[in-house]
């Protein structure tokens, strides 16, 4: 059985001013670890934040990154950790390995990480846990679960989850009642390892696999030594590319993925059409696994097969910022359309009712993102 990646070691407690506070586990998430030491000492997670940083609603935020208000030197006086020990279990270590450039660490949304969807103490998007840890003597939260590449649990081989299996409510450990482990759901009560767990896909293990040992040094792509944030932008371009051809398959796009070896019927496109870090983890782990087979071949072969199927130059959506120079020499090999030129306009199109649906959820999405009512 393999080892799960340790992304930090954990911390113990030094003379804590809360005599109850537990230690921070190996790979523990910050918000996870808030959690128990709330529970630890009798009240809601909320009730110890109000403590720490009075007149903030901590829980409306998503607390493993960072914010103005949030001075982990006063935690770290009332819970007898250090500062960097608290720090090392929120995101922000792993989001500077992605995004070196600190004009994206100011974006509310980032390639690669989960989001909570945040809306006052409710979360669109939950935690992920896998089904069997979270039933462990001591259930936590991980910190690598909150990465969008990891889909499964390299222990038990298992699908990680986001949902109450019960209720399919997203999983909100931050609103669990004190009486109440982690590893129930704070909505039902329902104990989030009462369904059989689904297997991994092995292709997405390995490419999880991969990362995870990649993370602290360079990764090779064929023959190409890259940084580990290069590598990991052209391998969400090639998600991308993956996402495109799945919604709009094409003739080109087809063509390359069977002369790559992409199995097309492990692709599953997301019901709303959202960005991959919003999909399911079956979702997920569907897109990596053909990902990691385009990843295995290589720039020189990957040039050669995109030459060959004539893919468009707009089948690979290009990240605004960090484009790594070996992909702006596999671009290439992309076919160049001519302009398009505007044509006699015709009758209306009549949309699909499917497509209606999606622009309709889109359309609601961006009413409460921005509070209109």
């Amino acid at each position: 059985m393999e080892a799960s990646y340790t992304w930090h070691p954990g911390a113990h407690c030094i003379t804590p001013r809360w005599p109850l506070t537990p230690s921070i586990f190996p790979d523990e998430l910050f918000s996870s670890w808030l959690v128990r030491t709330a529970h630890a000492h009798g009240c809601e997670p909320r009730t110890l934040t109000s403590v720490v940083w009075p007149g903030t609603h901590a829980w409306a935020f998503d607390l493993d990154r960072l914010h103005p208000w949030a001075n982990n030197e006063v935690l770290a006086a009332m819970t007898g950790l250090r500062v960097q020990d608290l720090l090392a279990s929120t995101l922000l270590p792993i989001i500077r390995l992605l995004h070196p450039n600190p004009v994206v660490l100011r974006s509310s949304q980032l390639p690669w990480i989960l989001p909570l969807g945040c809306r006052n103490r409710s979360h669109a998007g939950g935690l992920l846990c896998c089904p069997v840890c979270i039933m462990d003597p001591q259930p936590y939260f991980r910190q690598q679960y909150r990465l969008a590449w990891h889909t499964a649990c390299p222990r038990h081989r298992a699908l990680l989850i986001d949902r109450c299996p019960c209720c399919y409510s997203a999983l909100q450990p931050g609103r669990i009642a004190a009486e109440h482990p982690l590893s129930n759901c704070h909505h039902c009560g329902c104990s989030l390892g009462s369904s059989s767990s689904e297997a991994a896909i092995e292709s997405a293990l390995a490419f999880q696999t991969f990362v995870d040992t990649a993370s602290h040094s360079t990764a090779a792509y064929g023959g190409v030594s890259l940084s580990f944030s290069e590598w990991m932008s052209i391998a969400r371009v090639m998600i991308s590319f993956l996402k495109k051809a799945t919604r709009h398959p094409t003739v080109t796009a087809l063509r390359f993925c069977k002369a790559i070896g992409v199995d097309t019927s492990q692709l599953k496109s997301s019901s709303l059409g959202l960005p991959f870090e919003y999909a399911t983890p079956a979702e997920r782990a569907g897109l990596l696994g053909q990902a990691w087979v385009i990843m295995q071949a290589g720039p020189e072969r990957f040039m050669e097969l995109a030459a060959d199927a004539e893919l468009p130059v707009t089948a690979f959506p290009l990240p605004a910022l960090g484009v790594p120079e070996i992909f702006k020499q596999m671009a290439t090999a992309f076919s160049q359309h001519p302009p398009h030129k505007r044509g006699r306009s015709g009758p209306s199109h009549t949309r699909a009712p499917l497509e209606v649906w999606h622009m309709w959820n889109r359309l609601q999405r961006r009413m409460r993102r921005h509070d209109i009512s």
